[in-house]
């Protein structure tokens, strides 16, 4: 027996034709979005020299406690590339990707607590190197937009439902992430390019970092508002309050990483199966 809703006058309630339509509008929809999206990753991919994939399920867990973890609370991935390129001596897995943040989602943004404090983006353009390498964190940040901590503009929070929400109910639009553990809120009192700065309980690891010359990889990056972490194996560059817009600019921020990559693997000692090997000339 089928049951049938009926109104007053006693015919179903529901046209099939309208459902089927409003359903095949839906399904374009996401096919569209779904193309659209595709077709941007295979852009960056074929830019950068890398491959698309599906997510960042490959790469290590130190990701979560990363300073860009805990100032985007997560997220959701998107235009993820991988690959592995050779740079002469050595070889380096890389990955680039935006992250959406789930801070973002909610209606809000957060600043690292430090000294002086940073924000990100709702959305953040990343690169990932994995290095045979082991560091503690170190975390350096040149000058820039984040820095100046403002508010989303206008045109952003009237687009985003959960922001206006949290401004109906009166609710904070900012916080202060938790700040990882091994960073101290204070910069490091070490000699550095102009407009950077670095954050590190390990003092040694830094200098000696930068004495075996770090210091001019960063002048040869210097972009304003770069972020560069180092933590375990993983070297993470971005960008703090802009995304990168377009395959051309997604690839330069790959180059960008992988110079940065380049002189972590030039500047610091190699792992073997027994520990740390000690640099040869």
């Amino acid at each position: 027996m089928t049951l049938r809703l009926a109104h007053a006058g006693g015919r179903p309630y529901g046209d099939p034709v309208l459902a089927l339509a409003i359903v095949a509008i839906g399904l374009t929809y996401i096919g569209g979005r779904w193309a659209f999206r595709r077709k941007h990753q295979q852009q960056a991919a074929n830019a950068s020299g890398l491959s698309a994939v599906a997510d960042l399920t490959h790469l290590p867990p130190s990701l979560q406690q990363t300073a860009l973890w805990s100032l985007a609370d997560g997220g959701f991935e998107s235009r993820v590339v991988h690959g592995v390129l050779s740079r002469g001596a050595h070889d380096i897995d890389v990955t680039a990707f935006d992250l959406a943040t789930l801070r973002d989602r909610r209606g809000e943004w957060a600043w690292l607590p430090i000294d002086p404090p940073f924000r990100i983006g709702g959305l953040v353009s990343v690169v990932a190197c994995e290095a045979d390498r082991s560091f503690p964190h170190i975390l350096f940040k040149r000058a820039g937009r984040g820095d100046e901590m403002l508010d989303d503009d206008l045109l952003d929070r009237g687009g985003s439902v959960a922001k206006l929400a949290r401004d109906g109910l009166g609710l904070p639009r900012s916080y202060a992430a938790e700040l990882p553990i091994a960073l101290p809120a204070t910069a490091l009192d070490v000699e550095l390019p102009d407009q950077w700065r670095v954050y590190s309980a390990a003092r040694d690891r830094v200098t000696a970092l930068l004495a075996a010359g770090f210091a001019a990889t960063l002048d040869k990056v210097a972009r304003r508002d770069l972020v560069i972490e180092l933590y375990d194996a993983l070297v993470l560059v971005y960008p703090a309050a802009r995304d990168v817009v377009g395959a051309d600019a997604f690839a330069d921020l790959t180059t960008t990483a992988l110079v940065v990559a380049d002189g972590v693997y030039a500047c610091s000692p190699a792992l073997s199966p027994r520990g740390v090997e000690a640099q040869r000339p």
